[in-house]
């Protein structure tokens, strides 16, 4: 009996310490955290001139008494600027008695923006208000996406991956549009390894997102049985004019890439 008493007493310890630690977790001041998260990802869009993403922090409990709090950027971490890139809209909010969350602004500027991720790194202060020891800092990502045209799709490329072989990096492939208003076609010139190089290319059709179906006009031909019906997949970039062909096959043969880029 003695045994039992002494285990039950144990137990009743025990539970009453995991009651006081939960109760230092959970109840006292209203600390500050960002309560959405500690990363996000936008896209500025060409012609938009910019974009307005919103920033969530809130509260452990609610505020006694309204308090001021700031938005601040940690420039040692961040590869956007400031004033250049991207504004705080509203950098000092007024958090209300009561209020457990609240959203800061900010404007990304498409001059800003680049198709490179640019990142800026976000921190709250309060002069009222200590901060949580947890999700202290917001990263924010950001791009530029442009929008669908065919125009940058044509002219002098340069090989930036060929696992296939053809070419060599830094080699000269030209790039003509058409048939189709969304279609362009990497000549195959300047091929050394084919014989019909005078007459053959991949044709290119683009989708308005940016991804590509690659075909051949007519069968790659590197000699003897050597000829294959060239097919592919990938995407380009409508901001730089970049060829990305990422699954590439020549017949049977599958799994090839192709990169280009303007020169």
């Amino acid at each position: 009996m003695k045994k039992i008493a002494f285990l039950i007493l144990a137990f009743f310890v025990f539970f009453l310490n995991s009651c006081k630690d939960e109760t230092a977790v959970y109840e006292g001041d209203s600390y500050l955290h960002f309560n959405q998260g500690t990363r996000g990802e936008a896209i500025v869009t060409e012609g938009t001139g910019s974009k307005i993403v919103e920033i969530e922090f809130g509260t452990v409990h609610p505020l006694p008494g309204s308090a001021q709090v700031k938005l601040v950027v940690d420039p040692s971490t961040s590869t956007a600027i400031e004033g250049t890139d991207f504004q705080i809209v509203n950098q000092n909010l007024t958090v209300n008695a009561g209020q457990i969350s609240a959203k800061f602004q900010v404007k990304l500027f498409e001059s800003g923006a680049t198709v490179n991720p640019k990142a800026i790194t976000f921190k709250l202060q309060s002069s009222s208000v200590a901060n949580a020891t947890f999700d202290q800092t917001y990263s924010l990502t950001y791009t530029k996406a442009c929008l669908f045209t065919i125009a940058p799709f044509t002219g002098t490329y340069k090989v930036k991956v060929d696992s296939w072989k053809d070419y060599s990096v830094g080699d000269e492939v030209p790039v003509q549009q058409g048939p189709g208003a969304n279609q362009f076609k990497i000549l195959s010139t300047n091929n050394p390894a084919l014989l019909n190089a005078a007459t053959s290319y991949m044709l290119v059709t683009v989708a308005n997102d940016g991804s590509v179906v690659v075909t051949s006009n007519q069968p790659f031909n590197y000699g003897g049985t050597d000829i294959f019906a060239v097919t592919g997949t990938g995407r380009v970039k409508f901001c730089t004019g970049d060829i990305d062909i990422t699954s590439l096959a020549f017949g049977s043969n599958t799994g090839y890439k192709f990169s280009l880029s303007k020169n």
